[in-house]
């Protein structure tokens, strides 16, 4: 009897089963030197050398768990004045924002380096307002967490739609990147649904790639 072709739900699920169960391995020190490749592979990029007469402003999520961490970007961003947005995790897929504007604010975050046995790892947060979602109008270049990205841009987050919902503020023209390990920048087409959103680039310690 033939079994029953697996839903897209199924086939995400069964993918971030697999994909959590391979970073496990992970290490503070893999997550730290990682986050130092990726940032300097960002920083790279022209967006962030051309003249301009008001700050760059950069949406980035604070790194948690076994992702690689964030922490080298925030810090660089900060020390060249961009403004910053970071993430404030609500109920559901309720979005707001925390905007950071100092060195000083960026270094009272840290990166969640291990999971909590029996907890889900939750980022830190800073203690700034809360803005709403629609803070992200503001944002010239988003850099977003992912679990697997194809040559596509479709992206797999943990499963909340959160950013997906998210970047509905986005304006069209800030390129969205998403970061993630290089084993997770996958050849093979991933599973969508019609709320995903794609990306327009994929940063790993190997460097920096546009898919579109």
């Amino acid at each position: 009897m033939n079994q029953p072709k697996p839903t897209t739900d199924e086939r995400k699920r069964e993918l971030r089963h697999e994909l959590l169960r391979q970073r496990r391995y992970m290490t503070a020190a893999d997550c730290a030197g990682a986050g130092e490749r990726c940032a300097d592979a960002l920083f790279a990029l022209p967006l962030f050398s051309r003249p301009r007469t008001t700050p760059l402003t950069m949406a980035c999520h604070v790194s948690m768990g076994t992702e690689i961490s964030t922490l080298p970007i925030l810090n660089e961003a900060a020390a060249r004045g961009i403004h910053l947005l970071v993430p404030r995790l609500g109920s559901g897929r309720e979005v707001g924002w925390s905007r950071l504007t100092s060195p000083e604010e960026v270094a009272g975050l840290r990166h969640e380096a291990a999971f909590v046995a029996g907890r889900t790892p939750h980022p830190h947060e800073p203690d700034a307002e809360t803005l709403p979602a629609a803070a992200l109008a503001d944002a010239d270049v988003i850099v977003l967490p992912a679990l697997a990205v194809d040559h596509d841009g479709d992206r797999l987050g943990r499963g909340a739609a959160w950013y997906d919902h998210a970047l509905m503020f986005a304006p069209a023209a800030s390129p969205r990147i998403a970061i993630c390990w290089a084993s997770e920048f996958v050849d093979e087409t991933l599973p969508t649904q019609p709320h995903d959103v794609r990306v327009d680039a994929v940063l790993t310690p190997r460097g920096l790639t546009f898919t579109r």
